[in-house]
Formats: C-alpha cells, sequence, structure tokens
C-alpha cells in the first residue's frame, strides 16, 4: 500500500471519527420543552363539533366569553370548557 493510500485512509478515519465525537455533544431533546398536557377532565372539541360561535355569559367565568354550538346540542364554553346550563345549576 502506498503511503498516499495510507494518509487517505488515516485523513478519512479522522474525520468519520470527529463527527461521531461532535454528533454526541449536540444535545438530544429529552421531551421537557413541549408544553404540559391539559388535565384529563378537560375535555377538548374537535373542530367538527362545533357548529358556530357565539358570546354569552357565563356563570363559571361570571361574565360575558365565547360560546360555542355543538353538533349534538348543548353548548361549551371556551375558557372555562364547560357546560353554561350545567355550571348555572
Amino acid at each position: 500500500m502506498s503511503q498516499f493510500a495510507a494518509a487517505l485512509g488515516a485523513a478519512v478515519t479522522t474525520v468519520g471519527v470527529g463527527a461521531v465525537v461532535m454528533a454526541r455533544g449536540w444535545p438530544t431533546p429529552t421531551g421537557r420543552h413541549r408544553a404540559p398536557r391539559p388535565p384529563a377532565d378537560t375535555e377538548l372539541l374537535r373542530p367538527a363539533e362545533a357548529l358556530d360561535a357565539f358570546e354569552a355569559y357565563c356563570p363559571a367565568e361570571d361574565r360575558p366569553t365565547l360560546q360555542l354550538r355543538l353538533r349534538l346540542g348543548g353548548v361549551r364554553c371556551t375558557e372555562c370548557h364547560n357546560d353554561p346550563v350545567e355550571a348555572a345549576q
């Protein structure tokens, strides 16, 4: 094997090992940067369930808030995710 081939092989090996060492030094995602999940008791709405939006008084928030009229009947507050009719009772 010639000296040139040996030097070329050593250079390629050095570059490969250097790339691996640099890649291991980069931080890997741990998942801690994600937003916390909402509590299990709050139920999020799918966009297909909401027919229209209107503003109405929410007794839980004690102020007018944006309400969603649902496809299967009922109304849901966008602030507290409660049914204002159930909250008033």
